[in-house]
C-alpha cells in the first residue's frame, strides 16, 4: 500500500539539469520546465520564436542567458544546435514524443 505525497513531497526541488552537447566541443547545462513555467511562458503570445526563447531563458542552467541572449543565439545558431537545447528541455520536462498522455484525444474529446 502506498503512502499518499505530503506538500513537502510535491513542491520539493528535483534535479532535473543534465549537459547537452552541441557538437562543436561545447556543451551547456540545461534543465526541464515546471508546470508553471510551462503555462507561464506560452502565455500572451502564439509566436513560436517567443515561446522557445522563454522557455531556454528559464532553463538554460549554465551559461545563464538573457531573453535578448537566447533571440540572437536564435538568430545565428543553426537549427540543429539550438534545436538539441530544446529537445532535451522537451524530454526533461516530460513533453518529449512518446511521453505519456491523458486520455484526451488531439480533438478535445475524452471519449475513446
Amino acid at each position: 500500500m502506498s503512502e499518499y505525497a505530503s506538500l513537502d513531497d510535491l513542491i520539493e526541488d528535483v534535479d532535473t539539469a543534465e549537459d547537452v552537447d552541441l557538437g562543436n566541443g561545447r556543451k551547456v547545462k540545461v534543465r526541464g520546465l515546471t508546470r508553471y513555467e510551462l503555462l507561464l511562458n506560452a502565455k500572451g503570445t502564439d509566436d513560436a520564436n517567443v515561446i522557445e526563447r522563454r522557455n531556454v531563458a528559464c532553463c538554460l542552467v549554465e551559461p545563464k542567458l538573457t531573453l535578448a541572449q537566447v533571440e540572437k543565439w536564435q538568430k545565428s545558431s543553426p537549427p540543429s544546435v539550438i534545436g538539441k537545447v530544446t529537445d532535451a528541455i522537451r524530454r526533461l520536462s516530460g513533453l518529449a514524443e512518446g511521453a505519456a498522455k491523458s486520455n484526451v484525444s488531439g480533438d478535445g474529446d475524452d471519449r475513446a
